[in-house]
């Protein structure tokens, strides 16, 4: 029995580094190409901006000038992916401080459950016992918790459920986000958490949510662990270094 937990392990730590070179490489990739976009969505937001300026001076219809609005909103959502995408490549400064994971879904959930209320699917959270402490970055971690409540929310649909648990497992600290949607299809499981892959239709996702949320789970030196079934839902489990309490 202790050799079959030892190879189970053994085996779920080679697939963290493998899943974290691969995100290295993706990390890699995805700053060239947003770079490539950032400076011709920049130019085309300036001329848009100054066609505007001038629409009147030049006699231009109000259909125009609403093609013209509709352009410059759909540039700044380029605009806003590209900022996303160099927020997942470039790490960013934080200092990791003593943090309890259950307070930090309190900030979070309240307010989310106050927006699904009444037409979304009911958001339950089952907090461990206080405190559950890590070293991170509060902030940080709130907004990986967010993006996969949202991820969850959407594979539950309107009809379905959302339970987010906090707890201890051996010396982590764990926080799981479960919904009881249709599942992930096996040929999906080794790409969620690459960046721009989603299963949502067309303008409703930039499939940046999940990697960025990788990105900060392991920066505090932490991990996802992905459960799911088809048809019965998906569990996806944070798992972080538990640390004493602050002195």
């Amino acid at each position: 029995m202790a050799q079959e937990q030892h190879t189970r392990e053994f085996e779920r730590k080679q697939a963290q580094l493998l899943q974290a070179e691969r995100m290295a490489a993706m990390a890699k990739l995805a700053a060239g190409v947003a770079h490539e976009i950032n400076n011709p969505a920049g130019v085309l937001m300036m001329k848009l901006k100054f066609l505007l300026s001038i629409a009147e001076a030049e006699g231009l219809s109000e259909r125009a000038v609403s093609t013209l609005n509709v352009a410059v909103e759909q540039t700044a959502r380029i605009e806003g992916i590209v900022e996303n995408l160099l927020g997942f490549c470039r790490p960013t400064d934080v200092t990791p401080r003593r943090c309890d994971v259950n307070q930090i879904c309190a900030a979070a959930l309240a307010p989310m459950q106050q927006r699904l209320q009444p037409s979304g699917p009911p958001l339950i959270w089952q907090p461990g016992s206080d405190p559950l402490l890590v070293e991170a970055d509060a902030n940080e971690l709130e907004r990986a918790l967010i993006h996969l409540v949202n991820n969850a929310i959407c594979a539950a649909g309107p009809e379905g459920r959302v339970t987010v648990t906090t707890g201890t497992s051996d010396a982590d600290i764990t926080l799981a986000v479960a919904d009881n949607g249709p599942g992930i299809p096996d040929d999906f499981r080794e790409r969620i958490f690459d960046p721009f892959f989603t299963t949502r239709p067309v303008g409703e996702g930039t499939g940046l949510g999940l990697a960025i949320t990788y990105g900060i789970v392991q920066k505090f030196g932490g991990c996802i662990d992905v459960a799911t079934v088809r048809q019965q839902g998906t569990t996806m489990t944070v798992r972080l270094p538990a640390v004493g309490p602050a002195r």
